[in-house]
């Protein structure tokens, strides 16, 4: 790969690893806001009980769904044209599973959608239409949480693409955190293939861990970057 191109996407990446945290932060926001005014509803009525007494919340958690799937999508896009020329076929593997990130986002859209949807008709619903919805939108969440489930594999798969192309280059503790981010996420998804409980436990050890990985990422690429330019200087005045 030549020096200019790949500055060009450490320049991006050493920016963009300290962004992926951001819509992180609002979806605690947003679920912090739904769960506070849902009393206590099951998780697969939450979200449209909460819509129906403050709209906000779920509207703050669309928002952060769609930007925390495509800020992911964009993070493997970029890591597979970074190592495309050392590694073409694991690189064209890891750009397609960031492409495969719009099947989340459009489970969050419709999520979105359908429970502001069901919360509009809930507040001026009869007891017995309150039940039909209820009836309703646990069956869209399920449908929903199938699709976003999609992103659980595709978070592993392509950490594990990421780990076998930058074994090397990248210091192993920032490997080891996001194998242990992939290995929370392939267990989830791995639960609701083989139907055994999955220790909820985890996610905040999921969420600590990436967060972590991506901020130490992201001091990596800025180093390498500052690395790659003092190059570039070295060699313009040889020439």
């Amino acid at each position: 790969m030549k020096v200019s191109e790949e500055k060009l996407w450490l320049h991006f990446l050493s920016r963009w690893m300290f962004v992926l945290p951001l819509p992180i932060l609002l979806l605690f926001l947003s679920i912090g806001i739904l769960l506070s005014s849902s009393g206590n509803a099951p998780i697969e009525l939450a979200y449209m009980i909460a819509a129906s007494k403050v709209p906000l919340g779920l509207r703050l958690l669309g928002l952060a769904l769609n930007l925390l799937w495509g800020s992911v999508a964009i993070f493997f896009i970029a890591l597979a044209r970074l190592y495309r020329i050392e590694y073409p076929i694991k690189s064209t593997f890891l750009g397609a599973i960031g492409v495969g990130f719009i099947i989340p986002m459009s489970a969050g859209n419709l999520q979105w959608t359908v429970a502001m949807d069901m919360a509009n008709r809930y507040i001026h619903a009869s007891a017995e239409q309150k039940e039909i919805i209820e009836q309703i939108q646990m069956t869209v969440f399920q449908i929903v949480e199938s699709r976003i489930d999609v992103a659980d594999l595709f978070w592993g798969l392509g950490l594990i693409l990421f780990f076998l192309m930058a074994r090397k280059t990248i210091p192993m503790f920032i490997h080891v955190l996001y194998l242990i981010s992939a290995a929370i996420m392939l267990l989830a998804y791995l639960s609701l293939v083989f139907g055994f409980i999955f220790p909820f436990a985890t996610i905040p050890v999921f969420w600590l861990v990436t967060l972590i990985a991506h901020i130490s990422l992201g001091i990596v690429f800025l180093k390498k970057r500052k690395a790659t330019t003092s190059i570039e200087i070295a060699n313009s005045e040889k020439m």
